[in-house]
Order: C-alpha cells, then sequence, then structure tokens
C-alpha cells in the first residue's frame, strides 16, 4: 500500500531538489537523536517481543512423531 492510499488527504508540496535533500537531511538527524535519545527503550521493546521471547517451549511436553 502505498502513501496516497494512507494518507488520500495529504498532498506534498513541489520542492527544488536543493530543498528536497536539506528536508531529508533534516528528518534522518531527527531519527538519528531519537534513536540515540531513546535507544535503551526501543532495544528493551523489541527484545521483549522478539521471536525467543514469544514462543514458549515446554520441553516437558513431548509429543508423538508425526509418522
Amino acid at each position: 500500500m502505498d502513501s496516497d492510499q494512507l494518507y488520500p488527504d495529504f498532498q506534498l508540496p513541489h520542492l527544488s531538489d536543493a530543498a528536497a535533500v536539506a528536508i531529508l537531511d533534516f528528518m534522518h538527524d531527527i531519527v538519528l537523536r531519537f534513536e540515540s535519545h531513546y535507544c535503551g527503550q526501543i532495544h528493551r521493546y523489541y527484545e521483549q517481543r522478539s521471536c525467543h521471547n514469544i514462543i514458549q517451549h515446554h520441553p516437558s511436553e513431548q509429543t508423538d512423531p508425526p509418522f
């Protein structure tokens, strides 16, 4: 699904090449600062939801082989 379908009323203005690059650089800087400041919380969030924490493995429960 593209962004036009997610936000049908949101129109991006026409920008010069230099303005588009300046805005992109600014947004990258904001994301990097955000990640740097909240890295512990972000890491903890994903660690708690990682596959090895979601799957409950019970070695005491033996099942018959399928064949």
